[in-house]
């Protein structure tokens, strides 16, 4: 008997075996035949027709083209000058001889299959093959005869890679009669692929299921005794069924009784081998059936019949068929999940039965579960203490096999497919983020993150994606399409669009999807730009979170497709439209896909959010000693990531050395610059309406209710004021309560600096370039149970380094600006323009009342296409007021260099991990963070004549253009004036 191997981890490399399946392909034939022949094999002009239309009914690659030549000469003369990968040759061929040409073709083109194609009978007694003519095949008028020898050629030259690689099946066919095999192999390609079509429709999506039928069962073809015994012996694990003559030729042996021995030839490797036999003399009925295989009379009427019988009843083609040893039905299977159900319902005679005939391993075989297939063939019945261990490991591999394909596949949405991870709803591009998340689910078990840390449970949260083509679809009958070149204000832009309709069939997908789960939704944006490495458009589109625990479905219905419809608007927005118009792209290129995903988290006290959520990066940019660049850096915090995604009050720190914090380097630091509010979900919601504002559908909580929730204690400490002491702990009073993470980090209560380290090189080895990632964490305060959930992994975008920078030999006499921590590699020049904020004449409560000044000067100088450099104090958009100038990156968009300098009483650490920080990489902007060695020229910029000056906020413009060096080896930076 043979069942599952230990190792069902196998199965998840089926499909990429797929893909390197049937290497050899039939793409260019010449046909080599007279003017009358060639007539008679075109079909009166119709022979390239009536391929392509049967390739396209049978699902097979793109027809082979066939290129004619009237005679020999003219054809050897072709095949010096074109490549073509298979020769079919009429007796007929002009004044050579038909085998002289064909030994002169292989002579010409090295190992090209030479088939001879014969429509007279009283030829076929005198031809036979070899010197120069591989096979030699009978026209009958079937122009299915073509494509048969084609694929009969690509199976004799694929079967050894393919048996190889893809452990694929083989279907033997014996039979020396040319008429017959001729005849017969049309109807046997014809049903092999109808049967192996019909398969296809279990699962999956599109790609893999013709993937699948790369890996349909190759034919071979044998003519006498040695020949077929011979392909027995190489290829007896992977024969699914032999259909064989009663006669042929056996040098040593009985012609007449040829087809008895190679039965029981073949039984001794294989005692239940299905094997058709066939003849035309009735005598041998008995003697088959005595060996206990089939028998069809070769004049049958209903031979199409009979042999769909047979692949389907005895090759295993159709339903798994549970029976007793009396062969009486017990229940039927069509896919695996109902064979699952039976291997764990039916009786144990029955596994018995089924597991000593090795058809078990059989039927999934023939369905291309080839690594399933093949775990059970190390297993024997003997194995087991007990018949009911052999039913609990078969149904159990199964399971686990199930469970394992669903999270390798992308599949298109079906309410049916409980449990699957990842789903899709119509057939257009899955959007930026959309692809990322893709990859990423469907690679999280190459991944092995769960071998390190056999506690945590590392997911990607269960997602469906709605593509690209039903926004377009909803654009177009809603009449929204002139937002796109319109100018509208924002509002005029979500009322449009939430007062438009999605179609019948869409609100019932969504509606049908909702019934399958009440647990809280992110519905997030996910353009075809979106996310992408050279252009991430990170923070531009909308994103809603969403309780979707109202009682009344109708209602959670109601807010799901308001919440597409606004991520829909967002694309319209007039900042996302700005940051399009910066790009090489245009509002035409881009298109809206959306992700409903669940949250990672847990409903404390009528809010949800998760206990840990942020960012990482694999690589640090900005490493102060003894940090390194490899030592990568995060950004954390409790509740939603929203406050570490919009630059908000989080810990910045290194998992590679999480107890060095520079951001808390005094007491005075870790109470201004630690986090003092998060974000979290409010549930049980009666309000039906989904904000606009995406902070509007949020709480926004301070830490007395996280420490309410039971979730501060894992990351919190108190000031005990009168010591002015930091103690990591909850247990004390005497002070306000900070967010320092020292339970994790310095006092090792979860491993979260280990897992991050974990997670960024897997992915970053796996990738092959340094990554970003988005995650959530949630930590149970009741069940203790642990789950990391990767929400988004992308390569960094790396700032280029094709120049060769020598700061050595700039004049830093006419520095107006030095900088020891600097992003971007080259030369800017010609910069005329600074738009500068003096920290000393910033009040840090009103740098919002600078936005709007900023935006439009902003605005004015990127009309003039007039670049410049900008500096200010703190953090440039951040989403805290206090943190620096909450700017958003359209309002500064149009600079060129962006200089962050200290503010006078606070540190803040850099922009690394926000959206802001990204977009900054991806317009390959001069990024300098000004330390406290560096140097910025404020006098200088004082005595400039200013465009605008309004107190804390300059434009300046300069007579000589600015000069600005950026060196990224060394992470340093000179603007020279």
């Amino acid at each position: 008997m043979m069942l599952p191997s230990e190792c069902m981890g196998e199965s998840i490399s089926d499909w990429s075996r797929f893909e390197r399946l049937t290497p050899f392909r039939v793409r260019d034939v010449l046909l080599v035949a007279s003017h009358f022949d060639h007539y008679l094999l075109e079909e009166s002009g119709y022979l390239a027709e009536i391929m392509q239309e049967e390739y396209s009914d049978l699902n097979l690659s793109q027809a082979p083209r066939i290129i004619h030549s009237p005679d020999a000469r003219d054809a050897l003369g072709l095949l010096r000058t074109r490549e073509f990968d298979l020769v079919i040759t009429m007796t007929r061929v002009g004044e050579m001889d038909v085998k002289a040409f064909g030994t002169e073709a292989k002579r010409i083109v090295e190992g090209l299959p030479v088939v001879m194609l014969s429509h007279n009978t009283r030829e076929l007694a005198t031809l036979s093959a070899g010197d120069g003519i591989d096979r030699i095949f009978v026209w009958t008028g079937d122009s299915r005869i073509l494509l048969s020898i084609c694929k009969l050629i690509e199976d004799e030259r694929n079967v050894e890679n393919d048996v190889r690689d893809g452990d694929v099946q083989v279907i033997l066919l014996i039979e020396d009669s040319r008429r017959f095999y001729s005849m017969y192999l049309p109807l046997l390609y014809r049903q092999l692929v109808e049967q192996t079509t019909r398969l296809m429709g279990e699962g999956g999506n599109l790609h893999q299921k013709l993937l699948r039928l790369r890996a349909r069962g190759k034919i071979l073809l044998a003519s006498d005794m040695n020949s077929a015994k011979s392909i027995i012996d190489r290829y007896h694990n992977n024969i699914i069924g032999i259909f064989t003559d009663g006669k042929f030729p056996n040098q040593g042996g009985q012609r007449d009784t040829a087809g008895l021995e190679l039965v029981r030839y073949a039984q001794e490797g294989h005692r239940y081998m299905p094997i058709l036999f066939q003849s035309k003399n009735i005598e041998l009925k008995e003697d088959a059936e005595a060996l206990g295989v089939r028998f069809l009379h070769k004049e049958d009427t209903q031979l199409y019949r009979r042999i769909e019988e047979f692949m389907v009843d005895e090759m295993n083609f159709g339903d798994f068929v549970f029976r007793m040893p009396d062969g009486s039905e017990v229940t039927r299977a069509s896919n695996l999940e109902e064979f699952m159900n039976g291997l764990e319902s039916v009786p144990i005679d029955s596994i018995e039965y089924h597991a000593g005939r090795n058809q078990f391993s059989h039927w999934l075989r023939t369905r291309s579960e080839f690594s399933l297939a093949a775990g059970m063939r190390p297993k024997k019945i003997g194995d087991f203490d007990t018949t009911e261990g052999i039913r609990k490991y078969l149904a159990d591999s199964v399971r686990s096999h199930i469970v394992q394909v669903r999270m390798r596949t992308i599949g298109d949405y079906d309410a049916k497919r409980e449990g699957a991870g990842f789903q899709r709803i119509g057939r257009g591009s899955l959007g930026g983020k959309g692809r990322g998340l893709a990859f990423l689910f469907t690679r999280m078990l190459d991944l092995g993150l769960g071998s390190e840390f056999p506690d945590v449970e590392f997911v990607v949260p269960r997602s469906v994606v709605i593509g690209t083509d039903v926004f377009e679809e909803f654009v177009e009958d809603n009449g929204l399409g002139r937002f796109a070149h319109e100018d509208y204000e924002d509002e005029e832009v979500n009322e449009a669009f939430l007062k438009a309709d999605f179609t019948d069939e869409m609100e019932k997908k969504i509606s049908v999807m909702l019934q399958q789960t009440k647990w809280p939704l992110a519905v997030r944006s996910s353009s075809l730009l979106e996310d992408s490495s050279h252009q991430p458009f990170a923070g531009v589109y909308a994103t809603y979170m969403l309780a979707n625990d109202h009682s009344d479905p109708m209602v959670r219905l109601k807010r799901v497709l308001e919440a597409i419809k606004l991520v829909y608007a967002s694309t319209y927005y007039r900042r996302a439209k700005a940051y399009v118009a910066a790009t090489p792209s245009t509002i035409e290129d881009e298109r809206m896909a959306v992700v409903i995903q669940d949250l990672v988290g847990d409903e404390v006290n009528g809010r949800f959010y998760p206990t840990i959520s942020g960012a990482a990066r694999s690589r640090n940019h900005y490493p102060i000693e003894p940090l390194v660049a490899e030592d990568g850096i995060a950004a954390i915090c409790i509740g939603l990531g929203r406050q570490v995604s919009n630059g908000g009050k989080c810990l910045r720190y290194s998992p590679g050395q999480p107890r060095r914090i520079h951001q808390f380097y005094s007491n005075q630091a870790t109470l201004d610059t630690s986090q003092r509010n998060f974000f979290a979900i409010p549930m049980r919601q009666e309000d039906g309406k989904v904000h606009a504002d995406e902070e509007d559908n949020l709480l926004n909580l301070g830490l007395a209710e996280a420490e309410e929730d039971g979730c501060l204690a894992l990351v919190g400490s108190t000031y005990v004021v009168s010591d002015d002491r930091m103690v990591d702990s909850l247990a004390v009073d005497g002070g306000p309560r900070v967010v320092t993470f020292a339970p994790v980090l310095k006092h090792g209560r979860f491993p979260l600096s280990e897992i991050l380290s974990h997670v960024l090189n897997t992915c970053q080895n796996y990738i092959g370039s340094p990554v970003e990632l988005e995650f959530a964490m949630s930590i149970n305060q009741d069940s203790g149970k642990r789950r990391f959930a990767i929400l988004q992994v992308r390569p960094m975008m790396e700032e280029s380094v094709d120049i060769d920078i020598d700061l050595a030999d700039v004049d830093r006499s006419k520095a107006m600006c030095i900088c020891s921590q600097s992003l971007g590699n080259g030369v800017i020049e010609g910069i005329r323009d600074v738009v500068y904020v003096h920290p000393r004449r910033l009040d840090r409560m009103r740098t919002t009342d600078l936005i709007s000044e900023i935006a439009a000067i902003d605005a004015a100088l990127r009309a003039e296409d007039r670049p410049y450099v900008l500096i200010g104090p703190g953090r440039w958009g951040s989403s805290d007021p206090s943190l620096g100038i909450p700017a958003q990156w359209d309002h500064i968009m149009g600079s060129s260099v962006i200089v962050e300098v200290p503010m006078t009483d606070i540190h803040v650490e850099p922009s690394q991990g926000t959206h802001f920080f990204q977009n900054i990489i991806t317009f390959n902007i001069g990024y300098l963070t000004i330390g406290p060695d560096d140097f910025v020229d404020w006098e200088w910029l004082d005595s400039v004549a200013a465009s605008t000056d309004s107190g804390a906020l300059r434009h300046v413009s300069l007579d000589e253009p600015l000069k600005v060096i950026l060196d990224s080896r060394d992470s340093e930076a000179i603007i020279t004036r």
